[in-house]
């Protein structure tokens, strides 16, 4: 009998064992995979100037980038408006970043990276201008263009960011952040009337857009003009005296409503040798929308692009001399 109760116990402790011993490598093993993949993770939040996405370059009405999802989309829509409207009228092209991090942790780095890859703002004006907040690093940057640090100086920059930015930051409040800091850069660019609004430049860019199209337009005419001429010289060769004296002398044409076709008839005659041949082709009677929905499917796309209502903008190869302020939060 005792013999059987020290068995139950060893068997017990050896059984104690087995699960103590599973249950610390399913630990380690959840461990080990936890540490693997917690740099992936965090790796999929970091953008590099190579990776950020930039929406003004499918849609010039769209400055703010917002990858996360940290700014809310009246926040995005609101600031789209402004800085559109700056643009407009002073010039001033914006890139608005708010981002979860950054390589490196540094955004004045990654501003300056960023405004030599797309050379933002004009290249007369040098009007550039980034903003940046990475709410994982805590760290945010507002740079100017070399054409804007009389108008936005650095110490109007800090200025800003100490008494705009900071204190929503502060508050985890990123659209009020973005959006009163905007509000005051807005005054100051307004305050400056030595900035030249972009219309200027639009237009020579509407002009070379017209000059394009209208060419593009004659070389369209030229190239169905000349297969017309082609066709109908074609029509005219002659297989017997190898001349272009065949003229067409009769047509007429038939239907057959059972298979639904018009067959037409045409005769020609040659003027010199009196050779003579007759030509004939099918037309599908129930296709007779088919020329006119293809010349609409063409027009659409000719004129209308692929359906979006705004075009893609581009950057005018504006320089950044690291004008501005950064700070952290």
């Amino acid at each position: 009998m005792i013999n059987n109760n020290m068995k139950t116990k060893l068997s017990h402790k050896a059984s104690g064992k087995g699960s103590t011993f599973l249950s610390s490598t399913i630990y380690y093993f959840l461990f080990i995979i936890s540490y693997l993949l917690f740099p992936t993770i965090c790796r999929a939040a970091t953008y590099t100037p190579d990776n950020l996405p930039i929406p003004y370059l499918q849609d010039k009405t769209k400055y703010v980038s917002n990858p996360d999802g940290l700014l809310s989309q009246t926040a995005v829509d609101s600031l789209n408006l402004w800085l559109g409207e700056m643009e407009a009228a002073h010039g001033v092209q914006t890139v608005l970043a708010v981002v979860e991090r950054v390589e490196g942790g540094e955004t004045y780095d990654f501003c300056m990276a960023l405004g030599r890859k797309y050379g933002i703002g004009s290249k007369e004006q040098n009007t550039g201008l980034i903003i940046l907040l990475s709410t994982g690093d805590r760290a945010y940057t507002i740079l100017t263009g070399r054409g804007l640090e009389g108008t936005l100086p650095d110490a109007i920059c800090k200025r800003i960011e100490n008494r705009q930015m900071l204190p929503a930051l502060r508050e985890g409040d990123w659209d009020e952040a973005m959006l009163a800091t905007v509000r005051a850069i807005t005054r100051y660019v307004d305050g400056d009337p030595s900035l030249v609004g972009s219309s200027d430049f639009d237009d020579d860019d509407d002009t070379a857009a017209l000059i394009v199209f209208l060419g593009m337009m004659v070389l369209a005419i030229g190239l169905i003009a000349l297969g017309i001429w082609l066709d109908e010289r074609k029509k005219s060769y002659c297989p017997s005296c190898h001349q272009h004296k065949m003229k067409k002398i009769s047509s007429y044409t038939t239907k057959n409503k059972r298979l639904g076709i018009r067959t037409h008839h045409d005769t020609y005659r040659c003027a010199h040798c009196y050779f003579t041949k007759e030509l004939h082709w099918d037309e599908d009677l129930h296709s007779g929308g088919g020329a006119a929905a293809a010349g609409g499917a063409l027009g659409g796309s000719f004129f209308g692009g692929s359906g979006s209502s705004f075009s893609g903008g581009h950057f005018g190869g504006g320089s950044f001399g690291g004008g501005g302020a950064s700070g952290r939060f």
